[in-house]
């Protein structure tokens, strides 16, 4: 067996893994959400304000779970590997305050900090909302997991040349410069350095979104200071997709 065809049938293999593990994700996920729902009708009593909140955040992000199975599961069961994008408009502030909400606990655990630099306001960008918070949410979840206890996560929106840019940066360990050449590949992690769990697929598809709205996705590496950035058009393109 050629070289080529090993590493085929391994990637087929892993596709098939990460495809049946979402599909029976979706039955636990289902399960939380309807208890969720009754929670919220008082069928175990009656909430009060801070406890209806609560649940209220957890239902959100439940249900962004569930969308982002189905988009999964949509993914593998389309032949030309093919996702158009649903756009819609909406305010760039608006989307990073819901995902930082879901970020709170994994920040507070660390205790760090973050920061939102947000230069602009109610600027109506012309974009995959859903597909856009699953991007934000990788790059927080990122940056805080690598993240150094006790330290900073600065998130700036910026505005340029007709291009809304998003920042993320953190304190963290060195990124090796040959992780930082194909860290947007498909299973590139840098897991193994960090004693983290992780596959590599989170920033090769963060790395397809951004480019099928027209924009690009890099890094800026300066010894502990590593920042995430990605831009994309605020103009529409109807022809864009996701890519795989």
């Amino acid at each position: 067996m050629s070289s080529d065809t090993e590493n085929d049938e391994i990637e087929a293999c892993r596709e098939l893994y990460i495809a049946t593990l979402t599909h029976d994700l979706k039955n636990p996920v289902q399960a939380q959400l309807m208890s969720l729902k009754m929670l919220t009708e008082g069928v175990f009593g009656e909430l009060n304000r801070e406890q209806k909140e609560i649940v209220a955040m957890i239902t959100e992000s439940a249900n962004y779970m569930y969308e982002m199975l189905y988009s999964i599961l949509t993914t593998y069961k389309l032949d030309n590997g093919v996702i158009k994008l649903d756009k819609k408009f909406f305010t760039p502030e608006g989307l990073l305050h819901k995902c930082i909400n879901e970020a709170k606990t994994l920040a507070m655990n660390k205790n760090i900090s973050i920061i939102k630099e947000v230069k602009v306001k109610n600027l109506q960008l012309y974009a995959d909302e859903n597909e856009l918070r699953r991007v934000i949410t990788n790059l927080i979840n990122n940056a805080l997991n690598y993240a150094y206890k006790d330290s900073k996560l600065i998130i700036s929106i910026n505005y340029a040349d007709g291009k809304i840019i998003f920042g993320f940066e953190n304190s963290s360990p060195i990124i090796p410069e040959n992780i930082q050449e194909q860290i947007f590949e498909k299973y590139v992690a840098g897991a193994k350095n960090y004693k983290t769990l992780g596959i590599g697929l989170g920033l090769y598809f963060s790395r397809k979104v951004v480019e099928a709205h027209g924009g690009r996705i890099y890094l800026q590496a300066n010894g502990t200071r590593n920042k995430f950035i990605f831009e994309i058009p605020v103009r529409e393109d109807k022809n864009a997709s996701v890519i795989w």
